[in-house]
């Protein structure tokens, strides 16, 4: 069974496109992108999605890909 990551559109725009586009390409990951995931007052000051219904959120982009790798392992 693989993870199942969702994120929002504005937050992809907002810095974090490139994680995403690289969880994308692993096979045991579901990224999906929906116009908003409840969590629209972080949105433009962090990098965050949802990751098996467990909200992540982080400073940076490159924070955020770092916790989501640490929970795929």
């Amino acid at each position: 069974m693989g993870h199942q990551i969702e994120c929002c559109f504005i937050n992809r725009l907002n810095g974090s496109e490139a994680i995403f586009s690289e969880l994308e390409k692993q096979k045991n990951c579901s990224v999906q992108t929906f116009s908003c995931i409840g969590n629209c007052h972080h949105c433009a000051a962090e990098a965050h999605c949802i990751l098996d219904g467990q909200r992540l959120e982080a400073a940076t982009p490159e924070q955020l890909y770092e916790y989501i790798r640490k929970k795929l392992k």
